[in-house]
């Protein structure tokens, strides 16, 4: 596998959370930091911070979302292909990001969840995003589709994506479920 950079999206507001999400205590770190370092497991040789906070990538385009994300990040990239993950997946595993970075495709994503998903780093998808948030589209499916992604099939199990203090309860018991079932 071509080396690769990653993008940990973590700059929303965590409004439904309550919280920041990327502070929750997940083991011994908190999940920004299990993000990152499953970006690394995964095989990127660089891993950028998508956080409107001092020592991160911070927005141009403020209250636009994910893709405002994307587009302030894309000239920090090292590598042409960019794995871009939200802050908000902790079962995402190893090996269903290292099946979505093996994809010949220059674009693709998991099933009909959007993020994560590979990008790759050029003007054409610099100009694409700048075109869809001057036009009010914060869509990344509909980025996605413009560029002709693929869509890869794993179990869905992974996509859970922890937006509220419900869904990190539903994570924390798969968590602690597969932990009693593999003692």
């Amino acid at each position: 596998m071509a080396d690769f950079s990653a993008l940990i999206l973590a700059g929303g507001k965590s409004s439904r959370m309550g919280q920041d999400k990327a502070n929750l205590l997940l083991h011994n770190s908190n999940l920004l930091q299990h993000m990152q370092q499953l970006a690394t497991r995964a095989g990127a040789s660089q891993v950028l911070i998508s956080r409107n906070q001092t020592g991160y990538i911070q927005d141009v385009h403020s209250e636009q979302g994910p893709l405002a994300g994307i587009l302030a990040a894309l000239p920090h990239c090292e590598h042409k292909r960019l794995l871009v993950l939200p802050i908000d997946m902790p079962l995402l595993s190893v090996f269903s990001l290292q099946l979505l970075m093996q994809q010949s495709a220059a674009t693709a994503y998991f099933n009909h969840c959007p993020l994560p998903c590979v990008l790759t780093n050029n003007s054409q998808l610099q100009a694409l995003i700048e075109q869809q948030l001057l036009n009010q589209k914060r869509s990344i499916k509909q980025l996605l589709s413009t560029l002709n992604a693929v869509a890869v099939s794993i179990d869905d199990k992974e996509l859970l994506n922890t937006n509220t203090p419900a869904d990190w309860q539903v994570f924390l018991q798969q968590l602690t479920s597969a932990t009693e079932y593999d003692n």
